[in-house]
Formats: structure tokens, C-alpha cells, sequence
């Protein structure tokens, strides 16, 4: 559970990471979002890295628990897939690319081990909705593996997409041939 002061920081540093990104990002513009001074800042987190996966953390989790409350047991599976892909991929990718300065959370993205853990839990809440999909498709290989094949899909595209239109054309391409090769209606 994380304390009021620490909460104070990371919805702070959410907007300051996606405004400027992490590389220009400094702990004196953290701690001036957060309403505080530099040394009772570094007294929360140590460092502007701690930081950072503080906010990863809390978005994946936001996600995730959004994702509980959000998607209806009727929905087709291609639609929890886009839904999930919209708010975790899309949504952020348009923040970043709404502030050329925080581009380097596109570009560092295979770099930043923080984000591989927030991707790590993406992953598996997919192969979570692919399971049975996958189970009854026939296919050789596991829900895990496709839900890994659909996330790094995902990252490549942050990657070559213009903007955020060609990103979600990019997307629902994606999931059309997932859905297709599953069996499963488009």
C-alpha cells in the first residue's frame, strides 16, 4: 500500500514523465509538481528512476483494475482485445506523441526494464482473455505466446506508427489476423 505522500508523487510525475519524458525529466520538476521541496522529495524516492516505476506500476495497475470493471462477459473477444489494447497502447502512445519531448518513452521503450514489468502484467491479463480462444482454435502454441506475439506487435507499432490513427489501423489489422487465425468472428 502506498502512503498519501507517495500517491502525491506519482500522480505528479505522471504528468510531468509525459510532458517531458524521463530523460528531461529532473527530480527538482518532479518535486515542484508534487507540491514539495527536493529533499523531502528524495525522502519519498530516492531517485527520479524509483520514480518512474512508481508511476509504471500505478498506471499498469490503474489498468488493470479498469480493465476488471470495464470489459462486459458478453463482448466478443476481438473487442476485449481492442478495448484492452485502446487504453494500454493507444491512449499513451497519443500522450507521448501529443509532447514531442517525452518521445523518448516510445524510443527507450525496450531499454527501460520498468516498462517491461508493466508489459509482463499487459501480457498476461491477454493471455488470460486468449486462453480459452486459444484452447479451442487448434493452434500449436500457447495463450502466453500469442499474448506475447500481440504485445510485441504492439510495441513495434508505437514504434512505426505516424500517429495515432495509423497506430489503431495498425492494431486492428492485427487483431483481425489474430482473430482470424483463432477461428474466432471479426
Amino acid at each position: 500500500m502506498r502512503t498519501d505522500k507517495e500517491n502525491q508523487v506519482i500522480e505528479a510525475a505522471y504528468g510531468v514523465f509525459f510532458r517531458y519524458g524521463f530523460a528531461r525529466t529532473t527530480m527538482g520538476d518532479l518535486a515542484k509538481a508534487a507540491g514539495m521541496s527536493r529533499p523531502a522529495l528524495y525522502l519519498v524516492y530516492p531517485g527520479k528512476l524509483e520514480v518512474f516505476q512508481a508511476v509504471a506500476d500505478w498506471m499498469s495497475d490503474n489498468m488493470l483494475e479498469s480493465f476488471r470493471t470495464d470489459l462486459k462477459a458478453d463482448w466478443p473477444l476481438e473487442r476485449k482485445l481492442l478495448h484492452v489494447l485502446e487504453v494500454c497502447i493507444a491512449k499513451p502512445f497519443e500522450e507521448v506523441k501529443a509532447n514531442p519531448d517525452a518521445y523518448d518513452l516510445v524510443a527507450m521503450d525496450g531499454q527501460m526494464p520498468e516498462l517491461h514489468r508493466v508489459y509482463g502484467k499487459l501480457q498476461v491479463y491477454l493471455s488470460d482473455l486468449l486462453e480459452d480462444a486459444v484452447k479451442q482454435s487448434g493452434l500449436k502454441t500457447t495463450a502466453c505466446e500469442l499474448a506475447r506475439t500481440l504485445m510485441s506487435a504492439m510495441r513495434g507499432f508505437k514504434l512505426a506508427a505516424k500517429d495515432g490513427k495509423d497506430l489503431r489501423q495498425l492494431m486492428a489489422l492485427q487483431l483481425s489476423l489474430t482473430m482470424a487465425a483463432l477461428g474466432q468472428p471479426v
